[in-house]
């Protein structure tokens, strides 16, 4: 399954960590322990596999996805 990657602003969330499920932001902070702990609490019912976590970039950066 690919997952869907949301627009992040990166004024809001630059330089934290983010965690996606089914295309949407459903978690973020400063560490990746953090993230993952609120990620799952907000989704129970999804899977590890299903939670993409992303670290948000502090400046203005371009990803091309192959």
């Amino acid at each position: 399954m690919q997952q869907k990657i949301p627009i992040i602003d990166i004024k809001k969330y630059g330089g934290k960590q983010v965690a996606v499920v089914n295309g949407r932001i459903v978690a973020f902070g400063e560490t990746t322990r953090e993230v993952l702990e609120r990620a799952r609490k907000k989704t129970a019912h999804s899977q590890w596999k299903e939670i993409l976590l992303i670290t948000v970039p502090r400046g203005l950066t371009v990803v091309y996805r192959l």
